[in-house]
Formats: C-alpha cells, sequence, structure tokens
C-alpha cells in the first residue's frame, strides 16, 4: 500500500503526565494494548459482516482506531478489565512505542457487524478534519461497499 501523504499527528503533551500516572506510558513509551488489531485480521463474512477473529460474534459497538504512518488501519477497545489498562487505554496504545504518530484517528462505530459511522474524535492526537480523507482511503482500501451499512453515516467531522 502506499503511505499516505499529509500532515502527520502526535501525543498531544498535556496528556503524558496523566499516562504516565496510569501506568500506560513508562520511561516515554507508551505500551501496546493488548486488543489493538490490524482491521486485515478482521474476519469478513460474505454477507459483508465482521468479526475482530474467528472466536466471537459480528463486532458491534464503538472502537478506536488510528492510521499509522504506512497506511495501517489498527482498531481497538480501551482495554477495560485489563490490567495495566483497566479503560485507561488512549489512541496512543494502539501503536504503543515512543512518540507514536499518526495520520489519522478517531472513532469508528460498528452496527450488526458493518461500519455505521467514522469520525476524528482523538484527544490525544487531535486530528484535523482534513485526517478523515486519510481515514476515508484507507478504510475503503480495506473494506467494500457491503462492509458499511445502508445507512452509513459518513466520515464526521468530530
Amino acid at each position: 500500500m502506499k503511505v499516505l501523504d499529509g500532515k502527520s499527528f502526535g501525543v498531544d503533551n498535556a496528556f503524558k503526565a496523566g499516562d504516565e500516572a496510569a501506568g500506560v506510558l513508562i520511561n516515554g513509551k507508551y505500551l501496546k494494548n493488548p486488543t489493538a488489531k490490524n482491521v486485515k485480521s478482521m474476519v469478513k463474512n460474505p454477507s459483508g459482516t465482521l468479526k475482530l477473529d474467528g472466536s466471537s460474534g459480528v463486532v458491534n459497538g464503538k472502537f478506536m482506531y488510528v492510521v499509522d504512518e504506512s497506511g495501517e488501519l489498527v482498531v481497538g477497545t480501551r482495554a477495560t478489565g485489563i490490567p495495566p489498562f483497566n479503560g485507561r487505554a488512549p489512541h496512543p496504545t494502539l501503536i504503543g512505542g515512543s512518540n507514536p504518530t499518526v495520520k489519522a484517528a478517531g472513532i469508528v462505530e460498528f452496527r450488526g457487524g458493518k461500519i455505521f459511522k467514522v469520525d476524528n474524535a482523538s484527544g490525544h492526537f487531535k486530528p484535523l478534519n482534513s485526517s478523515l480523507e486519510s481515514a476515508e482511503t484507507i478504510f475503503r482500501h480495506n473494506f467494500d461497499s457491503k462492509n458499511f451499512t445502508n445507512d452509513f453515516q459518513g466520515f464526521v467531522p468530530f
């Protein structure tokens, strides 16, 4: 895949002290969220519904996403109930490491195993509305039209 052109977004320094206190930023490195999955690993059913893996039901609800510097799309949850995250897994944990940067970040909502809405809501990265162009390019590269709900709300600025 072609690496995306355009602006990159790093972590807002205002969040780092809180992330250190929460234990998700240690010695300048973000822990990797264990729920983070590259969307290429998602199971795509013939009907267009999506699963995060072969053992779970179709994906439903709101998930964080990032588009990394190489154009890979990663989704994950806030890691509720998974130490040390316990629900405090911000967007940078989808990549992990020192000074993670992204081309896009936000929330993707799935309904009935299909994509319902994509936005750019990420307090840690604060992506501009224009980052939704990168998000749309990558989502459309990774998913067919049948993977979106019939009433897909679009790529919506936060």
